[in-house]
């Protein structure tokens, strides 16, 4: 799992040479075709609020025992176990606390413990003597938990939540679990209160893919090269650390190329600074088709690209550049009807090793390499 998620991480610039266009999800699709990346990232910017106030939850209706006692001091002595029982709320915020649970789980294991928790609470009016009549303002505890601890997880199970919850009491009541509970007062409060709640969950959902989609813009422009639209340097260099790590981790070998046009100035003095753009576009994307997805490429800066290459042997990696260089040979630019920019690339080598520090070892050598193949007459490896 670790393994998969590192190659997801390492490929997240924008494939195919053009940064993505699609749209992270929104509220339809949240409640019909729930994307999991986008699950999980709702999660995780929601779990410590979601936390912190399932602590707060598992100490305030505790608490409430005072409120029992006051209204049947004789009634509150068999709802002590029952409040006590709340205390075991804030194992689930130790869960959402930490990392070790899915998304899936947790959301699951949310809405269950609250309806849970909702039970016991009107097991608890049950048994005080007056609990019917002056505890019908409790249960609006569960809407107000609904719309702040719901934030964190899907919002079809947030909507569903909320719909059970308010039918909870009248099913305990269908079923002679509570024999006194007065159903259409307890309607008049509730569903009306229920529709409230889901507008509200719907408009917070959607508040936050908004966010999302507009957070997901930012990380495109802010990794991705806007000429080309491959990784910019400084992405480059984070997935290149993170592939170090990798290497290293499951011993993998894995090979640097620096790339450089030749005589690209000439182009731009020939054809003009668009036809030079068009150029490298092209180029970016040539290469982007001759590499695999586990591969990542880079834009250094003005005609210099990054190639790393991961597993094999120094002579597939040798064999890897061979190829990139010849299909870009072969692939001239046609700016327009009449003109044909042909270009060729020299290519710089080096492979990591034990000795390397991080990138910058690796970059200090496949750029010696590639100022080797520019003085010994460029257009090679």
């Amino acid at each position: 799992m670790a393994d998969r998620r590192h190659r997801q991480e390492s490929n997240d610039a924008p494939q195919d040479g053009a940064m993505s266009q699609e749209k992270p999800p929104g509220l339809l699709q949240q409640l019909f075709f729930s994307d999991p990346e986008f699950n999980e990232k709702k999660l995780q910017d929601h779990k410590r609020f979601t936390a912190a106030l399932l602590v707060i939850t598992s100490l305030f209706l505790p608490s409430l025992w005072v409120w029992d006692y006051i209204t049947d001091p004789v009634g509150a002595m068999n709802t002590i176990g029952l409040r006590l029982l709340y205390l075991l709320i804030i194992l689930l915020a130790v869960a959402f606390w930490s990392d070790r649970f899915h998304y899936k789980q947790l959301a699951v294991a949310l809405p269950l413990t609250l309806l849970v928790s909702e039970g016991i609470f009107v097991e608890i009016l049950t048994r005080l003597g007056t609990g019917m009549t002056h505890g019908m303002g409790g249960f609006m505890y569960a809407m107000f938990l609904s719309v702040l601890a719901g934030q964190g997880i899907p919002l079809f199970i947030s909507l569903g939540f909320t719909v059970m919850a308010t039918a909870l009491p009248h099913a305990m009541a269908l079923a002679g679990l509570a024999p006194e509970f007065p159903h259409l007062r307890y309607g008049i409060l509730m569903w009306p209160a229920m529709g409230l709640t889901m507008v509200t969950q719907c408009v917070l959902a959607n508040e936050y893919a908004q966010r999302y989609q507009l957070e997901a813009r930012l990380k495109a422009l802010s990794n991705t090269d806007p000429l080309c639209g491959i990784a910019n340097r400084r992405y480059f260099t984070q997935m290149l650390e993170r592939e170090i790590q990798h290497n290293r981790r499951y011993g993998h070998r894995l090979f640097l190329l620096m790339l450089d046009i030749d005589h690209f100035k000439n182009v731009n003095d020939t054809y003009g600074h668009a036809v030079g753009d068009q150029v490298i576009r092209h180029l970016a994307s040539t290469l982007q088709k001759e590499l695999r997805s586990v591969d990542g490429l880079g834009r250094m800066g003005g005609e210099e690209f990054a190639i790393f290459v991961t597993g094999g042997e120094p002579a597939h990696a040798k064999e890897v550049a061979e190829r990139l260089r010849t299909q870009v040979e072969a692939s001239p630019t046609h700016y327009s009807p009449t003109i044909a920019v042909h270009q060729t690339v020299s290519i710089g080598l080096a492979q990591l090793t034990s000795a390397d520090i991080g990138s910058a070892d690796v970059f200090v050598r496949a750029d010696r390499a590639l100022y080797a193949a520019k003085n010994r007459g460029r257009n090679q490896v």
